[in-house]
């Protein structure tokens, strides 16, 4: 199924100047590039392959270099071509990770990834069922070149899982025309297939992809802040001792209503009003305290249930006294305002009022007595 190509090679001192003088400088940054990454490798040992944007790094400049050496020789082929195209994929990844670090757009880079990784689970986890409807259509639709080898079969239902089902074309036409050999076990199977593949997966995998998107931005902010600090603490520690502390500055200062150029271009590339740097600061701040957040909120619901135990123990001492048939002092004085004498009256107030002796009497007297 492919189309041979017949490469015809130019020779590299008959070509422009300036396609001579690309191809040197492709040659040039890809040696420093790959130069570059083994100093990296001495230096970071264990760490360098943790991060994947140098893996990213090795593939551009090697398949960089097996298109570009050939390319001069004058090779014949068509594989360096091929290389050349697997290049340009892999800068073109690889710069778009280098921006992750950035703090206007590497949120959304960071989003990007992780998001990807939750996507590839889920493909890998129902990889099963794909290749499931993909044999069985393989095996029922006996005349049909879209099924017609297994490799095409799977890229095939691979389509119609996203929704390119070509029902007229594949399984309506077919049938019409006397040339589907199963016909009704070919349509139970694909009835099955509309209502798992393109209707349950792809939804429940959109669902799990960007379901929890708040979480996922709160989580790449705090990652590319970190990918900040691990890039600023290898370049400190790469960079000579006497230009640290040339450069090093022990305190900055910040004129937050003081006006720069640099809104005005910001505000001129982004496309948004311009806001308060302090309240931005703060507006950062905050998302991470979060667990401060939920502990006080326990707190506070903590504090509401002790004033509802309290008042219903209020509640419940009140019908006591009332049961018990105790009169407060504070209903049986009808008088101004007195702390001492309305809440604890001497023993001469008591014995005037003669008419109602109240049952709080003998308590009065064992604290007077206790007082002299």
């Amino acid at each position: 199924g492919e189309l041979d190509i017949i490469m015809v090679p130019i020779s590299f001192t008959e070509q422009s100047v300036f396609l001579s003088f690309c191809m040197v400088m492709v040659l040039v940054m890809n040696i420093y590039s790959i130069a570059k990454e083994v100093v990296q490798i001495s230096q970071q040992r264990w760490n360098y392959f943790r991060d994947y944007s140098n893996q990213c790094d090795w593939t551009s400049a090697i398949f960089s270099l097996l298109f570009i050496i050939p390319l001069m020789l004058n090779a014949e082929g068509s594989l360096h071509w091929q290389a050349g195209a697997m290049a340009i994929l892999n800068s073109w990844i690889g710069f778009l990770l280098y921006l992750q670090r950035f703090e206007g757009v590497g949120i959304y880079v960071v989003m990007f990834v992780e998001i990807m990784k939750t996507l590839v689970r889920i493909v890998m986890l129902f990889l099963y069922l794909m290749l499931a409807f993909s044999l069985a259509f393989h095996a029922l639709m006996l005349n049909h070149k879209e099924f017609n080898t297994m490799p095409l079969s799977v890229i095939q239902t691979f389509v119609m899982m996203v929704g390119e089902l070509n029902y007229q074309n594949n399984f309506l036409d077919a049938f019409l025309n006397y040339q589907l050999p199963f016909g009704i076990l070919t349509y139970v199977i694909f009835v099955m297939f509309v209502l798992l593949m393109p209707i349950l997966l792809v939804n429940l995998m959109i669902g799990l992809a960007v379901g929890d998107i708040a979480e996922v931005q709160r989580n790449a902010s705090l990652k590319r802040i970190a990918m900040q600090i691990d890039l600023h603490t290898a370049l400190e520690d790469k960079l000579p001792y006497w230009f640290m502390k040339r450069v090093d500055k022990p305190s900055i200062t910040i004129y937050p209503n003081r006006k720069c150029s640099r809104h005005f271009l910001k505000q001129l590339i982004s496309g948004e009003e311009e806001k308060d740097d302090v309240w931005s600061r703060l507006q950062s701040k905050s998302q991470t305290c979060s667990f401060i957040q939920v502990e006080l909120t326990k707190q506070k619901s903590r504090m509401k249930e002790m004033s509802n135990i309290l008042e219903k123990q209020h509640g419940l001492l009140k019908l006591i006294i009332q049961k018990m048939e105790i009169t407060s002092e504070a209903d049986e004085y009808d008088g101004p305002v007195n702390v001492r004498g309305s809440m604890w009256p001497s023993l001469s107030q008591a014995k005037a009022r003669g008419s109602s002796t109240s049952r709080w009497v003998p308590l009065i007297k064992a604290i007077e007595s206790k007082r002299k």
